[in-house]
């Protein structure tokens, strides 16, 4: 397997304070990010699975009006990335954007890494009556070559679908969780009987959840109905197999608020949905901005996400709670963002709690900042991590004694990469 080199051991780091919109940040002097992408395409919406350390990067690459998914392979942590590798079967066979990236990840023991990646693939017509899939596709050769691609779900589902989460059981087990416009035909069609008025305005979206079994089985379980309509989705695996899942929903007064729920049976049966915070975010329309939630070995339940808030003026903020049982959240804390209107956490477990990553606007330009949460909620001053670079919808995983965080590059078309020591 061919491989390039992707990263340098960090330089020891000179640490400046600098002062951006009223907020103190943390400049850190680092390697240069380094790059993935296929060359003449157009790279983007990147995500990124690990699984001790290997590292898997995955992307959109779109050329020539057709759009494909990709992943290059790390065994050592992200300090090096084999050559991209096309996942879907079918040219052209994938949709994506920013809230919807390709989504991958990792399972089964060492001498036998399965790679399981899954992508939205959106059909023409209007949401109410087209079919859109989730299409899912496995490696189990190290992401040398990949299966041929098939739907996750009913391939006969009609409705707009997608906003897909990935997560791995310890059993070997592949847990996806989606939004899904299967019910939106009948649901508007009721209220059309009932009301003497057509539907107006996004249609109605529920969310699933699906186990993709090592036999290649799949299963579908309806969580909840009546959620934001284009928020991604999050969904973590804990010990014995819980399966936790978070979105936007849509509560009373069109409040956008944070929703979770769990299963104690792997996925069959979900608990009722638990608002984690009333922030009331009243909006008539969606943010596409949804949350990111880890499960440490603990137990702990920990989610990040943005809402707005009213201080001077209507602003995002980006906030962080945890549980312990699923069903009370802790207060939120606020995470100390250093620019203007934040958005899409991503979060990563890291010894003694957790790095959240995210972008924000910092002098015109969109940058990447991370910060951590310690187990006592103590939290750091944000570091930019995108340097002078224009970027956006950062994601972050854990691996060996390192970070890695992947973005969408806005100045060139490719996918940077960053490594953080874990413990710094």
């Amino acid at each position: 397997m061919q491989r390039r080199q992707t990263g340098l051991v960090l330089a020891a780091a000179l640490v400046a304070a600098v002062s951006w919109s009223g907020h103190r940040a943390l400049a850190v002097q680092r390697p240069s990010p380094t790059s993935l992408g296929v060359p003449g395409a157009a790279n983007a919406s990147p995500s990124l699975a690990a699984l001790d350390r290997m590292v898997v990067a995955t992307w959109t690459a779109a050329k020539d009006g057709a759009t494909n998914v990709y992943v290059a392979t790390s065994s050592d942590s992200g300090a090096t990335f084999s050559e991209p590798r096309r996942v879907n079967d079918q040219d052209g066979d994938a949709t994506a954007n920013a809230e919807q990236p390709p989504r991958a990840t990792i399972s089964g023991p060492p001498n036998a890494r399965v790679i399981t990646v899954i992508w939205s693939k959106r059909n023409e017509g209007p949401q109410r009556s087209r079919n859109d899939t989730v299409r899912v596709s496995r490696s189990t050769d190290g992401g040398r070559t990949f299966s041929a691609a098939r739907s996750i779900h009913d391939s006969a589902a009609s409705g707009a679908r997608g906003w897909e989460s990935l997560a791995s059981g310890p059993d070997g087990t592949v847990h996806a969780v989606w939004l899904d416009g299967r019910d939106a035909e009948r649901k508007m069609t009721e209220e059309a009987s009932q009301t003497g008025m057509a539907h107006k305005g996004q249609p109605p979206q529920d969310v699933f959840h699906g186990t993709l079994s090592a036999d290649g089985r799949h299963v579908d379980t309806l969580i909840a109905t009546g959620v934001c309509f284009c928020c991604k989705t999050a969904v973590a695996v804990g010990a014995g197999g819980r399966v936790y899942a978070a979105w936007r929903h849509i509560f009373p007064g069109s409040m956008r608020d944070i929703a979770f729920a769990q299963s104690a049976d792997g996925g069959r049966r979900f608990d009722p949905p638990v608002r984690v915070s009333e922030d009331k975010w009243e909006l008539n329309g969606c943010p596409e901005d949804g949350p990111t939630l880890a499960v440490d070995r603990a137990g702990v339940i920990h989610i990040a996400w943005a809402t707005l808030v009213n201080e001077k003026e209507p602003q995002k903020a980006i906030f962080y709670a945890t549980s312990r049982d699923g069903r009370v959240f802790s207060q939120r804390a606020r995470v100390p963002t250093s620019g203007i209107t934040p958005g899409h956490p991503q979060m990563a477990l890291v010894p003694g709690g957790v790095a959240i990553v995210w972008d924000e606007t910092v002098d015109s330009l969109r940058r990447i900042a991370s910060t951590r949460v310690s187990t006592t909620g103590s939290m750091r001053p944000a570091q930019v991590l995108s340097g002078r670079e224009s970027a956006s919808n950062p994601v972050i995983v854990h691996s060996g004694d390192q970070l890695v965080v992947a973005w969408a590059s806005r100045d060139e078309p490719v996918i940077r990469l960053q490594r953080v020591g874990a413990a710094n």
